[in-house]
C-alpha cells in the first residue's frame, strides 16, 4: 500500500493499482508517506497487533496514542492479500480498531497515521 500527504490540506490519498502519475492539490505535488520515517516516539505510534478467531485487534502504541483534536490517529488501514479494510477514527476516539478477517492465512499489513507524525506499519502472520 501507499500513501500520499498533500502539504497544504493535509489529506491523504491511497493509491490502489499502479504507479501513479505525479500526484498533485492545491497546486503543490503530494509527499509519499513512508512508513516509520518519523522521528517520533516509535511506543506511541507503532501498531499493537493481536489476532484471535479470525478477528485482528490494532492498537496503536504499546504506551496508547494521543487522542485530541490537535492530535491523533485518522485512520488505521489493513491489508491482507486482496482484501484491504480501513477503519477512520475521530479524535475523541481511542486508537484501536477492530478487523473481521475470517480464515485468511498469510501475511498482514497494518498501517496507522498519525496526522502529526505520519503513517505507521507493522505487520503479522495469522
Amino acid at each position: 500500500m501507499k500513501f500520499y500527504i498533500c502539504p497544504e490540506s493535509q489529506t491523504v490519498v491511497e493509491v490502489v493499482a499502479g504507479q501513479p502519475a505525479p500526484l498533485t492539490c492545491d497546486g503543490k505535488p503530494m509527499e509519499e508517506l513512508v512508513p516509520n520515517s518519523t522521528n517520533a516516539a516509535v511506543e506511541k505510534h507503532m501498531p499493537v497487533l493481536s489476532a484471535e478467531n479470525g478477528v485482528l485487534k490494532v492498537c496503536v502504541g504499546e504506551v496508547e496514542h494521543p487522542s485530541i483534536e490537535k492530535h491523533w490517529i485518522p485512520f488505521v488501514a489493513v491489508k491482507a492479500g486482496d482484501l484491504v479494510l480501513r477503519r477512520s477514527i475521530n479524535a475523541t476516539e481511542k486508537p484501536e480498531a477492530i478487523f473481521p478477517l475470517g480464515d485468511f492465512k498469510g501475511e498482514v499489513e497494518v498501517y496507522a497515521w498519525c496526522n502529526l507524525h505520519g503513517i505507521w506499519k507493522a505487520t503479522i502472520t495469522l
